[in-house]
């Protein structure tokens, strides 16, 4: 490593852009993992964390744009000619990682091109639940670039750590407080294994075991110099989340985190020498003990039982399952790999390339049940339960390709740094790098079983991001964002520089202006259509069920591509119809919770919760004597049935 000092305050000289860009990433990382519904704010928990995402990686696009178009500074790299690119490249991991990134990108992007429904793979399936569709993997790849490129010092990465560290805390104290039977946002309290912000003990397990590792890793951070009471609050932060991971009862987080200290363990011993790692088995056992004081709080059940330790052993999860569970969906996702089949019919071109490309973005859902062994019920797999199969998957060879060159990349300039660092013993950056690398690798091996939601896929990306930094902060430079040449400013007056600088300024605004429009027209728009969609329920649970299914429909029309809307208004109305004893009106309350499923069957024609409602207020129609609808019924039923082979129900 250089023996430069990259411990000064690096605020004074950075612009405002630069330092605007900084505060986008570190929001995302602080307020995703933290947001969430109340019960009274939007219907679906976890879209405040997709509407934090699309707004940090949009403003970072609109900012980048315009310190882009306002400096003087231009690359030199011919990166349009192969012998550019190569040279480019040269022998720098963290360039290769770079263009990895840019290549999953591409994967994702033509992906969805080659999707049978582009749109679905566009925005998303499932509003509940993203991080799949293209959007989220685009903002995360922002994310990444920009940390990976902009992060210069040692000040910039300590920042990123602490907010994934403090994040971690914060969600781990709100799951404690759910296990002790407070929540006074949600409804977590008294659940056997709590959530927290995530929707799910998996996903909140996910996240802790990354938060976790790095906050040891802060813990022997010697920065602290002088204010030695910092130690025992990492300490007391560290305790906060090992409890609350044992609250999650997830097995998978757990054997992801385990593997994790011991790599931290393991690196650190080859890196940091004996002191620091003597340090940090103290703070581990501290930080265990104050877990083992939380956990062993007794807790009254309603029962009148009370709960003590878990047995993370006997825990099922109904959204992923047993292993037994686990292997059924392998099973089923290896012989999609084999058939590629599809609910639409596709040419024998486009199917000759789903090895290339994969399904598309969010697409698993639909092929799954084509493939899959006989499954109970007709909640159909969403996920094939490991994100390297999910990627192969979804964005095909080409997307698994880039990905595994990314992690390769990553994982090679870990090994640069640590490498060096072995030999100065007591270095910040190998410190750093001692803490991300053990964090992704117990990251990977709980993907290796595991599902990934917005709310960890976040940090994720920003980990990878920030071991490109930390490696090119070793390594000489180009010449910062908005840095200005002498070159380059004596040509600064003339009058092909300005004309080149308004063309800019005006690209950049244009880029901005687009950010505007979409974040405007997706992201508050489906925030509106949620809080008024909460309105609806509240409506409903007083009784008035009438105001509950205008205020549904209401929502569906304000965010047509999420499905749950159509689907509760034209539910409400089939309740409602089956109350009426005025045949005509019950008819009439029939047909239009038809048409309201309808209006759904036009944005995704193969979305299986819609077709099966439509079926049902056709039945209910028959039944009635609308024998005009018959014949749709019978082919709609055929068409179900043929598409969900897996569920015989």
């Amino acid at each position: 490593m250089h023996s430069t000092d990259y411990t000064t305050p690096d605020r004074h000289s950075r612009s405002r852009l630069d330092l605007a860009i900084e505060a986008c990433w570190l929001g995302a990382l602080a307020l995703v993992p933290i947001a969430f519904s109340g019960p009274d704010l939007v219907v679906l928990f976890l879209q405040p964390k997709d509407f934090v995402l699309h707004l940090a990686a949009l403003l970072i696009v609109s900012l980048w744009a315009f310190e882009w178009a306002l400096s003087t500074y231009r690359p030199q790299a011919d990166l349009a000619s192969c012998s550019g690119a190569r040279r480019w490249l040269g022998r720098n991991p963290a360039r290769w990682a770079l263009a990895a990134a840019a290549g999953y990108g591409l994967a994702a992007i033509l992906s969805t091109l080659f999707s049978a429904s582009p749109a679905v793979s566009l925005w998303g399936r499932d509003f509940a639940a993203l991080g799949y569709d293209l959007y989220s993997v685009l903002s995360f790849l922002v994310i990444f670039f920009a940390i990976a490129v902009r992060v210069r010092s040692e000040n910039q990465v300590r920042r990123v750590l602490w907010v994934i560290a403090g994040a971690g805390a914060v969600t781990g104290a709100y799951g404690v407080s759910q296990h002790l039977g407070w929540d006074p946002i949600g409804n977590g309290a008294g659940d056997a294994r709590v959530f927290s912000t995530f929707a799910n003990p998996i996903f909140f397990g996910s996240y802790l075991l990354m938060s976790t590792v790095v906050t040891l890793g802060l813990a022997l951070d010697r920065k602290r110099g002088e204010r030695r009471w910092q130690l025992p609050i990492v300490v007391l932060l560290l305790g906060v989340q090992l409890a609350a991971m044992w609250f999650t009862g997830s097995r998978g987080p757990w054997l992801g985190l385990v593997f994790g200290l011991t790599a931290f363990a393991g690196l650190g011993a080859l890196t940091l020498g004996r002191a620091r790692m003597a340090q940090a088995g103290a703070v581990i056992t501290v930080a265990v003990v104050l877990a083992v004081l939380v956990v062993r709080i007794p807790i009254e059940a309603a029962e009148g039982e009370t709960r003590g330790f878990g047995s993370i052993a006997a825990v099922t999860d109904p959204t992923s399952g047993t292993l037994g569970r686990r292997t059924d969906i392998w099973r089923g996702s290896l012989r999609l790999l084999d058939s590629w089949e599809e609910q639409s019919s596709r040419s024998a071109a486009s199917g000759a390339l789903r090895p290339i490309f994969g399904l598309g973005p969010d697409m698993f859902f639909y092929s799954y049940p084509l493939v899959a062994d006989p499954q109970d019920g007709v909640v159909v797999v969403a996920h094939a339960h490991s994100y390297p199969l999910q990627v192969l998957l979804e964005l095909g060879g080409l997307g698994l390709f880039a990905l595994a060159g990314l992690v390769a990349s990553v994982s090679l300039a870990g090994y640069v740094v640590l490498r060096r660092g072995a030999k100065r013993r007591d270095t910040w950056f190998t410190l750093a790098m001692v803490a991300i690398i053990a964090t992704l690798l117990g990251r990977s091996v709980e993907q290796v079983v595991g599902v990934a939601r917005v709310g960890d896929l976040v940090p994720f990306w920003a980990l990878l991001g920030l071991a490109v930094a930390v490696y090119g902060i070793g390594r000489d430079s180009p010449p910062e964002a908005g840095e200005t040449s002498a070159s380059s400013a004596a040509r600064h007056g003339n009058r092909r520089a300005a004309n080149r600088r308004i063309v800019m300024l005006a690209s950049a605004g244009a880029v901005a202006v687009a950010a505007v429009v979409l974040f405007v027209a997706r992201d508050v728009q489906m925030l509106r259509a949620g809080i008024v969609a909460a309105d609806g329920f509240d409506r409903a649970a007083d009784g008035d069920r009438t105001e509950a299914i205008r205020l549904l429909q209401r929502a569906a029309d304000i965010a047509p591509d999420v499905q749950q809307y159509h689907v509760w208004a034209g539910e409400l109305l089939i309740e409602e119809a089956r109350a009426q004893t005025n045949p005509v009106v019950a008819m009439r309350l029939l047909a239009e919770a038809y048409d309201t499923f309808i209006e759904y069957e036009t944005r995704d024609p193969v979305a299986f919760t819609t077709q099966l409602r439509i079926g049902l207020a056709e039945t209910e129609l028959v039944n009635r004597g609308d024998n005009f609808r018959l014949a749709d019924l019978v082919d709609r039923s055929v068409r179900v049935a043929d598409g969900m082979r897996a569920y015989p129900a």
